[in-house]
């Protein structure tokens, strides 16, 4: 390596190292709506009415869940005046209305350049643009900048006047068709390292928290439920947001490959470790290498086990991100996942209000070196990231046992395992003891049927004593009420405290029968699960299980 090489690499060192000390000074993250913990498709190839309509039904109807669609540029006339371009989106309100009507929520990609020149928009220059450099409402004195969309101006985020009039914008598209959330992309950069503003020269890191920060406060104002869409770490851009601006972040813009899985994970685990709550994965990656059968299943089972799920991109999203597009055995594997990251809405949203409570983020005790991560506190993933199926997991040194997901088999904490995982199996492992929250609706996973919607299913594997606070959702919004959950193995029972009345479907993980389970309305032992299925409504109440043991 030449000094030059070696100079550099210790500037790109320092420049990190600043992006993460810059970030780690924010407050806790936001509490994720539940809308948004449902799986996220993105379309950004035909970038029509009908391809994200039909994007949607395709999902659907192959019984994938869908909570969100995020629609990317170019939806506009320019850049940017926040007017959809009606010849690829006829009648945009009708088109919002129906996919609320499937209870699907809608996100539209935005930055805050105003353009003079532009690419794939009908029109190239914006109708804001002149106003915007009349009023010093632009950074840099107004002087024009090249950025991946074409050559315009950047709204001074400082500038509380231009903030006011930007809002009114926003307003053209957020405001009128009733939108969920905006993608923030990270325009600030294409502006120069150093950006004069109303408040002086700032550096463009400086620069982009007002960016994010206006951005955030503004879909506070609209909608209570709404999500700031924004990067956390990214190799491209660092660290570019407050961590209280964003409420879902992703990584920049990885490929399909293998190569490409393995840098967006690096990044999500930059972006757990300083502090950015609820990191998403990009199925498939977004850009360059589209992704085959092997690493678009490898990438969708390592999403499922992330806080959000989201699969597209400008890499064939409208074929080779389609898990039906490789065949029936990953559509199948692909609706598993995505249905098992649906199941674990309630458990993800509850480390959600943890993460806003203390800080941190919901993806917890990453390793670089294994790729590895806790979900939360209680369930484990190691990923895979080559076409080899044998791998070495190596266990996380937390707790004392993990149970095998798959198997029910049990080991010692920082035990090593070795275990070839087939396509539609992935190292998923559960810690001793935990009292994990599910929404279950249908039969896909296992942990019940049609009849268990609408009910509380909990599911536990015991282990000597342990308390558990579930900060349960109320509706699709932020809103929750706390449920006391305590689980000891030591006077055989489940005892819970709650304010309100609910159904609960306890699954309780079991080597064997129990000779009685008392004060709940039906109880039945599963022994191909290992599992005892109990029923119960009330608000605060004890169940005794005639034995309870742990599952060891």
């Amino acid at each position: 390596m030449s000094t030059r090489q070696k100079k550099l690499l210790i500037f790109l060192s320092f420049i990190t190292f600043a992006n993460l000390l810059f970030a780690m000074d924010n407050e806790n993250p936001q509490i994720v709506p539940a809308w948004a913990l449902h799986p996220w498709v993105w379309e950004d190839s035909l970038n029509t009415q009908q391809a994200a309509l039909t994007l949607v039904n395709d999902y659907l109807k192959r019984d994938i869940p869908v909570g969100a669609i995020m629609i990317d540029s170019p939806w506009s006339t320019a850049y940017n005046n926040y007017e959809w371009d009606l010849s690829k989106y006829p009648n945009p309100k009708k088109m919002i209305d129906s996919l609320h009507n499937m209870r699907v929520k809608v996100l539209v990609w935005i930055t805050g350049c105003m353009n003079i020149k532009s690419k794939d928009v009908p029109l190239q220059k914006a109708p804001g643009y002149d106003y915007v450099k009349k009023k010093g409402y632009a950074v840099n004195d107004g002087r024009d900048s090249q950025w991946w969309k074409g050559t315009g101006v950047h709204i001074d985020n400082t500038n509380p006047n231009a903030n006011a009039w930007w809002w009114t914008q926003l307003d053209k598209v957020f405001k009128k068709y009733d939108l969920d959330g905006f993608k923030t992309d990270d325009s600030p950069y294409a502006f120069g390292e150093n950006v004069w503003t109303s408040e002086g020269i700032l550096t463009n890191e400086e620069f982009s928290i007002d960016y994010y920060h206006t951005v955030n406060e503004y879909i506070k104002s609209r909608n209570k439920n709404g999500v700031t869409f924004a990067r956390g770490y990214s190799h491209q851009t660092g660290a570019a947001s407050n961590i209280e601006d964003v409420t879902v972040c992703w990584s920049g813009d990885c490929s399909g490959s293998w190569r490409g899985l393995r840098l967006q994970i690096q990044d999500i685990y930059k972006s757990a470790r300083i502090g950015y709550g609820a990191p998403g994965c990009e199925i498939g990656g977004y850009n360059n290498k589209y992704p085959d059968k092997y690493e678009l299943t490898r990438y969708a089972q390592f999403g499922s086990m992330c806080p959000v799920m989201i699969n597209g991109g400008a890499n064939g999203a409208l074929k080779n991100h389609l898990p039906w597009f490789h065949g029936k055995d990953v559509e199948k594997i692909y609706r598993y996942f995505a249905t098992l990251h649906n199941e674990l809405l309630p458990y993800i949203f509850s480390n959600s209000v943890n993460s806003h409570l203390n800080g941190g983020s919901i993806i917890k005790n990453t390793s670089f070196k294994h790729r590895s991560h806790t979900l939360g506190d209680n369930i484990f993933v190691q990923a895979i990231t080559g076409e080899k199926n044998d791998i070495e997991v190596v266990l996380p040194k937390i707790g004392e046992k993990w149970i095998d997901y798959w198997t029910d088999k049990v080991y010692s904490a920082d035990s090593k395992i070795m275990r070839t995982y087939p396509l539609d199996k992935y190292p998923i492992f559960i810690k001793a003891g935990s009292i994990i929250p599910l929404y279950v609706k249908n039969s896909v996973t296992g942990h019940g049927n049609k009849n268990s919607a609408g009910k509380q299913t909990i599911l536990i594997y015991p282990y000597k004593k342990t308390e558990y606070t579930y900060h349960r959702p109320l509706g699709e919004g932020r809103g929750y009420r706390d449920v006391k959950i305590d689980v000891d193995t030591e006077n055989d029972e489940i005892v819970v405290q709650s304010d309100t009345e609910d159904n609960y479907i306890f699954l309780v993980k079991a080597g064997e029968k129990p000779a009685n389970v008392m004060n709940c309305d039906k109880w039945e032992y599963d022994s191909a699960k290992n599992m005892i299925l109990i029923v119960k409504k009330g608000k605060s109440f004890t169940i005794k299980i005639n034995k309870l043991s742990d599952y060891e």
